[in-house]
């Protein structure tokens, strides 16, 4: 279970990706990057940790996921309360929008590109 945190080229994140020039809010664009196994009920954990030095930040209050592959689905379940280490994605095959079956990540996701923008509270 690992879901890769890149910035919006497929590179790592950096500050092109972050803006930080409001008043109490870090805005982070980017790429999540699917791999190894997906454990139905409980999801793969999107650990924002991993681009805490870039962001500054250590509360995520939203993030929004979409995907270009017609189908797919992803939510991060996750808010205010809910440590940086421990958003879930939760994803959905096409057809039925069932959750992914447990096992290893199927081509159509490890080769979906899938962007993210994300809201953090900005440290005062």
């Amino acid at each position: 279970m690992s879901i890769q945190i890149l910035g919006t080229d497929g590179n790592p994140i950096t500050s092109r990706d972050v803006d930080g020039s409001a008043s109490n809010f870090i805005y982070a664009n980017g790429k999540l990057v699917f791999s190894g196994s997906y454990t139905n009920g409980t999801g793969d954990t999107l650990n924002w940790s991993t681009i805490a030095d870039k962001i500054g930040s250590d509360q995520c209050i939203s993030c929004a996921i979409s995907t270009q592959t017609i189908g797919n689905n992803y939510v991060a379940q996750g808010g205010v309360a809910t440590a940086i280490t421990s958003w879930i994605v939760r994803c959905q095959t096409p057809g039925a929008l069932s959750e992914l079956a447990t096992g290893s990540y199927p081509s159509g996701i490890t080769g979906d590109t899938v962007t993210f923008s994300a809201v953090f509270r900005k440290l005062l």
